[in-house]
């Protein structure tokens, strides 16, 4: 049972943008929702595609975002063949249509664009260099690579990168579109960087006009349920504010079974959760419980960075 919380580079490639508002609906009070959300939240996003089948989703979402949020949006494709080798130069062939063929779906949507190929030995640390270069807010990236089944079904790549970025990061798996039903944010009470990672939340919510789930999971101590029920009716209140329909959950039970329950309940296709600090047992064991809740979910992950700085 759910329990309802008490009270509430080629770069230069560029065309000009135009973005999508979304309509809000309204809920309690009304204030000007850009005191609520920060809008630039989602400035400038890093799509990192290898052209392959397993990136038609990250394509795909990377677009339809940076056009909702009115961001400008760099495409990424790692050239991985040793340089001066047949190979390298069929790889460069192969990218180069890649990429302009993502460009072209840009400018038909009127979206400000670059393009970037960029040689790299390690795609986990390629990517991070390049999202780390041109201050990306937010990087966009698929749950699997070419090689297929990995550690707990996310590629390796990714799972570094998820571990490492500086910056947010969007995992959506291969056959994802885009997120229209709703949206569900998984607050950590351990953590306190809650509000800034709730306005993640809150910029997809608003932009979209989808309904916000703001979930908690209440550990085995009773003493804190009072300050946990505190934490998600704060965040209710500051997302009413903000003109959206939001409502909030504490739930007991495992913390990535709850979450999957209640996206799959609420019909949420979007998850946007924190980094978590894993305990010394999943070091000893190299297991990360953020990457398994990444790849059991049916819909991207958002991991939010609350010190992400914007440009």
């Amino acid at each position: 049972m759910l329990g309802q919380a008490d009270a509430v580079m080629r770069a230069g490639k560029e065309n000009t943008h135009g973005g999508i508002q979304g309509i809000t609906r309204s809920e309690g009070e009304i204030m000007s929702h850009d005191s609520m959300v920060d809008p630039e939240q989602f400035k400038v996003i890093l799509l990192a595609t290898d052209g392959s089948e397993f990136s038609a989703g990250v394509e795909r979402v990377g677009i339809d975002m940076a056009t909702q949020h009115g961001s400008q949006l760099i495409v990424l494709r790692l050239l991985m063949a040793e340089p001066g080798t047949d190979a390298a130069i069929v790889e460069e062939q192969d990218a180069s249509l890649n990429v302009e063929r993502i460009h072209t779906l840009c400018q038909e949507k009127g979206l400000k664009s670059s393009v970037l190929l960029r040689p790299a030995k390690d795609p986990s640390q390629g990517i991070l260099a390049v999202a780390k270069e041109v201050g990306a807010q937010l990087l966009i990236i698929g749950r699997r690579g070419r090689r297929g089944m990995a550690k707990f079904m996310v590629g390796d790549a990714t799972a570094k990168i998820i571990e490492k970025a500086e910056c947010s990061v969007l995992v959506v798996p291969r056959l994802f579109s885009y997120w229209t039903n709703g949206v569900l944010l998984a607050v950590d009470p351990e953590l306190a960087e809650g509000d800034e990672v709730a306005h993640g939340a809150f910029a997809l919510a608003q932009k979209g006009g989808l309904p916000l789930t703001i979930l908690t999971v209440a550990g085995d101590d009773a003493s804190d349920r009072p300050e946990v029920n505190q934490t998600v009716n704060r965040l209710v209140a500051k997302a009413k504010m903000a003109q959206i329909d939001a409502d909030g959950l504490v739930q007991d039970g495992v913390v990535n079974d709850a979450i999957l329950e209640v996206a799959r309940q609420r019909s949420c296709d979007i998850i946007v959760c924190e980094p978590r600090d894993r305990s010394m047992i999943d070091r000893l064991f190299n297991v990360n419980p953020l990457i398994h809740l990444i790849g059991k979910a049916h819909c991207p992950v958002l991991v939010m960075q609350g010190g992400a700085e914007t440009a």
